[in-house]
C-alpha cells in the first residue's frame, strides 16, 4: 500500500488520504494475544444452550472518535495542530480521514 501511495500520490493526491485498519491475533502457549488499530474488531462466539450464539467483543476500538486516542495523536504530533479535527460532527485525522463513533468495551 505504501509503495502504491508513493508511486501515485502526485497524480492522484486522494490516495494518500485513505485510511486502514489492522487486527492481529496470535495464539502462543495456549494464550490468545490480540492487537488492533482502527475500527477492526476481534469477536469470539460461543454456543449458549442448544441454538443460541453469544458474541463477545475482545478488543477495544482505536479511532479518533475516542478522546484518549485524540490525546495520543496530539502527543505524538505536537507540531501539528490539525492532526485531529472535528468536521461536520465527525472526528477526522488531518481533516480528511473520517472515522465513526463506536462504543468501547
Amino acid at each position: 500500500f505504501l509503495s502504491l501511495v508513493r508511486r501515485t500520490h502526485l497524480i492522484k493526491p486522494s490516495i494518500a488520504a485513505i485510511g486502514s485498519c489492522c487486527l492481529v491475533g496470535v495464539i502462543w502457549r495456549k494464550t490468545l494475544y490480540l492487537a488492533n488499530l482502527g475500527d477492526s474488531r476481534a469477536v469470539v462466539g460461543c454456543l449458549v444452550g442448544s441454538n443460541k450464539i453469544f458474541a463477545e467483543q475482545l478488543t477495544r476500538d482505536h479511532n479518533a472518535s475516542i478522546e484518549e486516542v485524540r490525546q495520543e495523536l496530539k502527543s505524538l504530533h505536537p507540531d501539528d495542530s490539525q492532526i485531529v479535527v472535528l468536521k461536520n460532527g465527525v472526528w477526522r485525522i488531518k481533516g480528511i480521514i473520517q472515522v465513526y463513533n463506536t462504543d468501547l468495551l
